[in-house]
């Protein structure tokens, strides 16, 4: 996955799926990961570092997240801050999101800002072909946050690790 920081036209951020993300600068790919979290990432097949999202005021607050697979095979959303233009702070990590997902594919990973300053997350059904679990699978079954498109608010807020916007329909 390649992304870019809101307003940022000289870089580029290459997400690697064994867990590093790189910078590339005018064309030129820096020797220095931004991040390099592989000690903490599944990766092979559908797993892995999957996503990378900047926060619409990350030129103030530094905000960003990522999207992957940990080493327990669960998927992670997990919040990070920069140390610097070029570098993240790995210590800044904070957790998010955890879903636990008992196999190796249809891991999903999409992590988009949207429009009304919202994460929008992709989350994969929790594979195994046809999604077999449950009598419904995990997409049809509303107790579950795997198969679906997430919209929260990743900023902690009320106790927990992120907010739910009231509109959203399930709510």
């Amino acid at each position: 996955y390649v992304t870019s920081p809101p307003g940022d036209r000289a870089r580029q951020f290459v997400v690697e799926q064994p867990g590093r993300v790189m910078v590339v600068r005018d064309g030129r790919k820096l020797g220095t990961p931004f991040l390099d979290i592989r000690g903490q990432v599944t990766t092979g097949g559908e797993q892995g570092l999957l996503s990378l999202a900047f926060a619409p005021d990350y030129a103030a607050s530094g905000r960003f997240y990522v999207y992957y697979t940990d080493n327990a095979g669960d998927q992670r959303i997990v919040e990070y801050r920069r140390r610097d233009a070029d570098r993240a702070d790995p210590g800044s990590a904070r957790l998010v999101l955890r879903m636990a997902d008992s196999e190796s594919n249809h891991n999903g990973g999409l992590l988009l800002f949207g429009p009304d300053d919202l994460l929008y997350v992709g989350t994969g059904d929790g594979g195994g072909g046809g999604d077999r679990h449950g009598p419904r699978g995990n997409a049809q079954n509303l107790g579950s946050l795997l198969g679906k498109l997430l919209r929260i608010d990743p900023r902690a807020g009320g106790g927990r690790p992120y907010q739910v916007p009231a509109d959203n329909p399930f709510a």
